[in-house]
């Protein structure tokens, strides 16, 4: 394949041809205004050999941490567990694993969890720095490891909202398109576009952003991987290839590289899909995953099951390519492969590189969105997304984010 530079990754709705938001923002100008907590992927047993430590942390992202934690407990970094990435420029907090052996207080077999953890707590600062806050210490059975999260929940502040009519005309460029409150999932009928003299069509900046939440809320959020998976100016992308190429690397930066690569794959995935005006149906022979469980199962006819799609109680699947993914059929299989010769790769490459593969779901739903309003230019947008997803893909289905607001991981 050709080198792929920033431009040609796709990382936000309007990246697959569809239409822009009408309104711009920006985020991330403090660490306060990006705040992220982990949702488990299940409950501590109380008992194990584990011990998991929730850590309220800003401007340091999980591998710091990792770091930090292998330092003060005298252990590899290998030994920390964790369930996923997080920000730097955020406040975040998150659950880390280490074993209980590595814990200096040794504790004898009739302590109690909760002297414990007051033992740990009352010996953290001379452990760690301060910016690594102690909240909660649990038990279990086994250390965490990638992927044990059920989600994540966000508060983000989205500064400097305007409308980018505005901007457009100011650079003698169209202005932006609306999505319309009453469009029905995945058939997006557009407004008149905005006019700076009349603010859209009347519409206030709040009601712009209520109107484009709530036709995105009916229809799903695509769930495009955003550009801190591929590093500043696409830089980990490039590292992957590379290391497929037969370039050696750290264990981790090769994982690193390699999911970097089949990310760009799976965008490219969700574009060819828009353009067949399939990303918001089925197509005969795809893999579908059920909301309730996440069983995936074959759809061969997709007309039989497009009314549970538009219901939201099932959605098709993209692939990660590696040596255990399933594949789809017919139509859906061939546009998979479309998406693996764009990229210039073979289903080989990636098994070679020994990853093992998955189905990620191509459309996902917000929970719990609120809107909260501390002035007319500024907005706390609060919901919960499942493990996986991204907070700033989900923004810019509705805002437009400006450029240099969103950092690396």
């Amino acid at each position: 394949m050709s080198e792929p530079g920033t431009e040609s990754i796709p990382t936000c709705p309007s990246d697959l041809g569809l239409p822009a938001p009408s309104l711009v923002g920006s985020i991330k100008a403090q660490a306060e205004d990006f705040v992220v907590s982990e949702l488990p992927g299940y409950e501590t047993s109380g008992q194990g050999e584990f011990l998991y430590l929730q850590i309220r942390r800003s401007n340091l992202n999980t591998k710091d941490v990792a770091q930090k934690l292998a330092r003060a407990f005298s252990m590899s970094e290998a030994e920390v567990g964790y369930a996923g990435l997080k920000d730097k420029n955020a406040i975040t907090t998150q659950q880390f694993s280490i074993p209980l052996i590595r814990i200096p207080v040794s504790p004898g077999p009739e302590e109690s969890l909760s002297q414990l953890e007051e033992d740990l707590m009352k010996r953290w600062p001379e452990l760690l720095e301060p910016e690594l806050e102690l909240l909660q210490v649990q038990r279990h059975t086994n250390g965490l490891r990638r992927g044990h999260l059920q989600g994540n929940q966000f508060s983000i502040r989205i500064r400097n909202l305007a409308l980018a009519a505005q901007a457009q005309q100011r650079k003698g460029n169209d202005p932006p398109v609306l999505y319309s409150a009453g469009d029905s999932a995945g058939q997006s009928s557009l407004k008149k576009p905005l006019k700076e003299s009349d603010g859209g069509s009347g519409d206030s900046i709040r009601e712009i952003l209520e109107t484009c939440s709530s036709h995105w809320l009916r229809s799903g959020f695509i769930n495009l991987y955003g550009t801190q998976r591929f590093g500043k100016e696409g830089s980990t992308l490039h590292q992957g290839l590379a290391f497929m190429d037969g370039k050696k690397a750290r264990k981790w930066l090769l994982d690193l590289g390699v999911s970097a690569v089949q990310s760009y794959v799976f965008n490219h995935y969700l574009r060819l899909r828009n353009e067949k005006g399939q990303l918001f149906h089925l197509m005969n022979g795809d893999l579908a995953v059920k909301a309730n469980s996440g069983g995936i199962f074959k759809v061969p006819v997709a007309a039989e099951e497009e009314a549970r799609f538009q219901s939201g109680e099932i959605c098709y699947t993209g692939p990660m390519f590696g040596k255990k993914l399933r594949s789809p059929e017919g139509p859906s299989l061939a546009l998979e492969q479309e998406a693996l010769s764009y990229a210039g790769r073979t289903e080989e490459d990636f098994k070679k590189m020994k990853v093992p593969g998955a189905r990620r779901a191509g459309l996902i739903f917000l929970r719990d969105l609120r809107l909260e309003w501390p002035g007319d230019d500024s907005v706390w947008m609060d919901f919960t997304l499942p493990a996986g997803s991204y907070a700033t893909v989900a923004i810019s289905h509705m805002i437009q984010l400006e450029e240099n607001s969103e950092r690396s991981l």
